[in-house]
């Protein structure tokens, strides 16, 4: 059974989902020849090489039409450890660098999922999309409502997209507990 073409766009809206939920994705397609043409690959950059820039790279190893091209932390032994992990899962070993800058200069890179500590989030998002990138940005995506809407504003100025890590509110735990406390139930 041949699996539904995506856009760019649905990919990478799909693998930022993916990869903010940190869930094992769906299987590819059955196996036959290879009519896959570079349009239909996506190449993206993991900064932040932390428990979060981890869980982004093991999402992300597992869409066969995802190519990690880099990875990024300031501390080079966290990068060469994350890169040498994608290359044990059979893909091909990431350039590692400790200079966001720098992945983002490269024109092949499509999408950037940031996992950098707290206070470079909003700069991050924006110099990402600044450089013709998409954007996953973990949480607190910004410190303050106006690095929000910085990030917003750049984003809708050049047509980017730009999503935040929100994992708890699709919690199915998190959800229940939620609707508990509403109910009102517990407070009789």
């Amino acid at each position: 059974m041949k699996m539904p073409q995506r856009t760019r766009r649905q990919f990478l809206e799909a693998t930022l989902l993916a990869a903010a939920a940190a869930v094992v994705p769906c299987p590819a397609p059955a196996a036959g020849p290879d009519t896959t043409s570079p349009n239909d690959r996506v190449t993206v950059a993991v900064l932040g090489c932390g428990i979060r820039g981890k869980q982004h790279a093991e999402a992300l190893t597992g869409l066969d039409e995802c190519d990690i091209a880099w990875v990024c932390d300031p501390d080079l032994t966290r990068a060469r450890a994350v890169a040498a992990y994608i290359a044990s899962k059979g893909r091909r070993t990431p350039r590692t660098e400790k200079d966001l800058r720098k992945v983002l200069d490269d024109k092949s890179v499509a999408a950037v999922f940031i996992a950098t500590p707290n206070h470079w989030h909003a700069l991050a998002a924006i110099w990402a999309m600044q450089a013709g990138k998409d954007v996953y940005v973990e949480k607190p995506v910004s410190h303050n409502i106006t690095e929000g809407r910085r990030i917003v504003q750049t984003a809708r100025r050049l047509g980017r997209i730009c999503q935040g890590g929100t994992q708890n509110r699709s919690n199915q735990a998190l959800a229940e507990a939620v609707g508990y406390m509403r109910e009102g139930s517990w407070a009789r």
